[in-house]
């Protein structure tokens, strides 16, 4: 049986997880970038800061668990939730100047990665679900 615990502990391991994708992107792109030296206190603003995303951006998924919404409602939150936490911390970090045309291929490519990633779900559970529905005829 898995507890509430187990649960927040899996959510736990994969923001962290998704925090360390965060940091070698960012961190990447600040190489490409010409960005050889990296100070210690940027190295560990980055880290801390997206751990805080990584963290959010997991425990975020729990809207899906809430059954009497429907999935546009809980797709909608789940979404502003995102982008309401990554954007402010990337502006702050640093990771997306704070300009009008960084700011729109920032929320753009966001936009985009968050509906491949949503339909790839769908997709997933739906043929989950119809697998579950087949074994039970």
């Amino acid at each position: 049986m898995v507890t509430l615990f187990d649960r927040i502990g899996a959510k736990v391991i994969a923001g962290m997880a998704m925090a360390m994708l965060y940091s070698l992107l960012f961190l990447g792109i600040g190489y490409v970038n010409g960005m050889d030296v990296l100070e210690t206190k940027t190295l560990l603003t980055y880290l801390v800061a997206s751990n805080i995303v990584g963290l959010i951006f997991s425990f975020a998924s729990f809207v899906f668990e809430k059954e009497e919404w429907g999935i546009l409602k809980q797709t909608i939150i789940h979404f502003i939730i995102l982008l309401g936490t990554f954007l402010p911390t990337a502006i702050w970090v640093g990771w997306v100047p704070n300009h009008l045309v960084p700011l729109l291929i920032c929320t753009g490519s966001f936009i985009v990665i968050y509906f491949i990633i949503w339909f790839a779900m769908t997709m997933y559970w739906k043929k989950k679900i119809e697998g579950l529905n087949n074994s039970l005829k």
